[in-house]
C-alpha cells in the first residue's frame, strides 16, 4: 500500500447532543487526482482517527456505502486466472485506474467538543501490487487481493448484521456482535411462492419483534394487557400502518393488507446495518399505496441503540391518494407490560415535559418516550423522535397508559399524496437505559435535528 490521508472537520454539532450517526460523500478518485497520483483506492483500507483536544488520536470505526460501479465492458482476466471464475472482471492493481473508481457515503458515530466541532484524519490506501476483482453483485464494487492472492482484511468487523431466513420462515434477524437486536417479520407476501398458502387473514402487515434494548430484553410485545376479547391484537410490537388511506382501514386486523413486495437492500457493517424493502398497500382488489421503507440499525453506544426509519409513500395508481384525518398511523410502538404506567409504574414523557396519557395524549411534541422497569434492578425505555423535515412537525401523539404510543401524522387534518410528489417521513427510535432524562433523549433529539457541516481538507501523504 501507499497510504494517504485527508483532514476532515465537522462543525455545527449542537452542544449537549448525544453521540449520533454522521455521514458525508467522499470521492477517493477525486482525492487521488488532486494529489496527482494514479492507482485505485481500496475501500477496505479506509480508516478514521479522531483528533482529541490533547492532541492524541482515537480510531473511530467508519463505514463506506460504495456507490454503484460501472459494469466492466467485457469479462477480461489476467493471464494466470483459471477459467470459469464467477466474477465480472479483474485488472492488475497497478493498472486499476480508471476502471476502479472508489467513492460513496462515509458514515460514523460523532460527538462534538465544547465548541460543537470534531476533527479527524481520514486515511486510505492505494494498492501497488496484486489485483482488483469486480464482484458479480450490486454495487459491483472492486475487491483488492495482494500478490499472494489474499483478500484485503477488513478495517473493521461488520458488527451489525442482517441474517435473512426468508423464505424459510419470513424473518430477517438483526444482531450486534452476535447479540440479537430485533427481527423483521415480512408479513403477507405480494407474490407467494408456488404451492404456498394465500396471505394469512391474521397477520396483516410486517412488524419488528422482539425489539431488544441494551440489556438484551425486549422493550415491546403484542396486544394490550387485560384484553380478553383480543380487541388490540393488531398491536404488532413495532409496526407501520394507517387507519384511513382513501377511506380504507389498514390499521385493524379486519382491514387491508400491507404486502411485502421485495427486499431491495441488505447491508451489514461496523457502524450500521440497513434493510430496504418495498410494500404494497392493498384492500381487496384495490392497490392504494406503494411504500419503500428503509430501516437502519446503528451500533451506537453501550447504554442505547438507534433505529432510523425512512418511509416513502407513493400512490399505487395514477390518482392522488388522500390520507384521512385519524390519530392512528403511521409509526407505532406497543411496549412491554412492565414499562406501562398502569402495570409497571412506568411513564410516558414528551419533549414539552408533559407526563403520561392524561397530559400527553393528542399533544404535539418533537419526541415521546415510554420507559419503565424492564428487569428487577433496571429501568429502560424506547423513544420515538419526529424529524423536523416531516410535514406536520412536530407531530401529534396518540398514547395510552396501558402501554402504546404512535406518531399521529394525520392527527389534526387529512394529507393528500400527489402522484409526482411522494410523502417522505423520517423517525428515529432510541432504545435506552434509564428514564427519558437518564437516557438523554433531549440530547438525542438535538443530534437528530442538527445539520452539521463536514469539510474535507487537502489530501496528503502520511508521515
Amino acid at each position: 500500500y501507499e497510504l494517504l490521508e485527508v483532514p476532515l472537520t465537522v462543525s455545527g454539532l449542537p452542544l449537549g447532543a448525544a453521540p449520533a450517526p454522521l455521514g458525508c460523500e467522499v470521492d477517493f478518485g477525486g482525492l487521488l487526482q488532486r494529489l496527482g497520483k494514479s492507482g485505485a483506492v481500496d475501500e477496505r483500507s479506509v480508516r478514521l482517527f479522531q483528533i482529541l483536544p490533547d492532541g492524541s488520536q482515537r480510531e473511530q470505526p467508519v463505514q463506506l456505502l460504495a456507490r454503484e460501479q460501472p459494469r466492466a465492458a467485457q469479462r477480461q482476466f489476467l493471464p494466470a486466472t483459471v477459467s470459469g471464475v464467477s466474477y465480472l472482471a479483474e485488472v492488475a492493481a497497478s493498472e486499476a485506474q480508471p476502471a476502479v473508481s472508489t467513492g460513496g457515503r462515509l458514515s460514523w458515530i460523532a460527538q462534538g467538543d465544547s465548541e460543537g466541532r470534531a476533527h479527524y484524519r481520514l486515511q486510505f490506501g492505494v494498492m501497488r501490487r496484486g489485483r482488483a476483482i469486480q464482484v458479480p453483485y450490486p454495487p459491483q464494487n472492486w475487491r483488492m487481493f495482494d500478490d499472494q492472492d489474499r483478500a484485503t482484511p477488513l478495517a473493521y468487523f461488520p458488527r451489525l448484521q442482517i441474517r435473512p431466513q426468508w423464505p424459510l420462515d419470513g424473518v430477517l434477524h438483526i444482531a450486534d456482535t452476535g447479540v440479537p437486536v430485533t427481527s423483521y417479520h415480512l408479513g403477507p407476501l405480494l407474490e407467494a411462492p408456488p404451492g404456498s398458502p394465500p396471505p394469512s387473514p391474521t397477520i396483516r402487515r410486517s412488524f419488528f419483534y422482539p425489539v431488544n434494548g441494551p440489556d438484551g430484553v425486549s422493550l415491546t410485545e403484542f396486544g394490550k394487557a387485560h384484553d380478553p376479547t383480543g380487541s388490540h391484537r393488531h398491536h404488532y410490537s413495532l409496526w407501520i400502518a394507517h387507519n384511513n388511506v382513501a377511506g380504507r382501514n389498514f390499521w385493524a386486523d379486519n382491514g387491508g393488507l400491507i404486502l411485502h413486495q421485495a427486499i431491495v437492500l441488505l447491508e451489514d457493517g461496523p457502524v450500521f446495518c440497513r434493510l430496504v424493502v418495498r410494500t404494497r398497500w392493498r384492500d381487496g382488489e384495490t392497490d392504494l399505496l406503494d411504500e419503500q421503507r428503509t430501516v437502519t440499525v446503528f451500533g451506537a453506544g453501550e447504554d442505547f441503540r438507534l433505529m432510523d426509519f425512512d418511509l416513502q409513500f407513493r400512490p399505487a395508481g395514477k390518482e392522488p391518494v388522500e390520507l384521512g384525518q385519524t390519530t392512528f398511523g403511521f409509526l407505532a410502538v406497543r411496549v412491554a407490560q412492565s414499562l406501562t404506567p398502569f402495570d409497571g409504574g412506568g411513564e410516558i414523557l414528551n419533549a414539552r415535559g408533559q407526563r403520561n396519557e392524561q397530559n400527553v395524549h393528542l399533544q404535539r411534541a418533537e419526541w415521546l418516550d415510554q420507559s419503565g422497569p424492564i428487569l428487577p434492578d433496571r429501568w429502560s425505555g424506547i423513544a420515538v423522535l419526529d424529524h423536523p423535515a416531516n410535514p406536520n412537525h412536530p407531530t401529534m401523539w396518540h398514547c395510552r397508559n396501558d402501554g402504546w404510543a404512535g406518531a399521529a401524522f394525520c392527527g389534526e387534518k387529512a394529507y393528500t399524496i400527489a402522484v409526482d410528489q411522494p410523502l417522505q417521513l423520517r423517525y428515529r427510535l432510541v432504545l435506552h437505559r434509564g428514564d427519558a432524562a437518564q437516557g438523554r433523549i433531549a440530547g438525542h433529539w438535538l443530534a437528530y435535528a442538527a445539520q452539521p457541516n463536514v469539510q474535507l481538507g487537502e489530501p496528503r501523504g502520511t508521515p
